[in-house]
């Protein structure tokens, strides 16, 4: 809670704000979650979000666990 706001979205795309917006963090997050295998990108300024956009058709609730475990561990992983 203390790392994250959010999420937010409607439909296939969704986002939330890590480390309070700071785009500096935000962009370094984004690319160790691209290392650790989940495409994102960042949007915004004041605050600066990550944002996802799910394949509809292809994605299953499975999914959407993976990818939250990898956050997750990434968001530990990060200073």
């Amino acid at each position: 809670p203390d790392k994250v706001a959010g999420p937010y979205g409607i439909g296939a795309m969704v986002a939330f704000t890590p480390f309070g917006g700071d785009e500096a963090k935000c962009s370094a997050f984004s690319k160790k979650l691209f290392e650790n295998g989940v495409l994102s990108f960042t949007a915004g300024s004041l605050p600066t979000r990550l944002r996802f956009l799910m394949p509809v058709m292809v994605t299953e609730p499975k999914h959407i666990d993976e990818v939250c475990d990898i956050i997750e561990e990434t968001l530990n992983e990060m200073p």
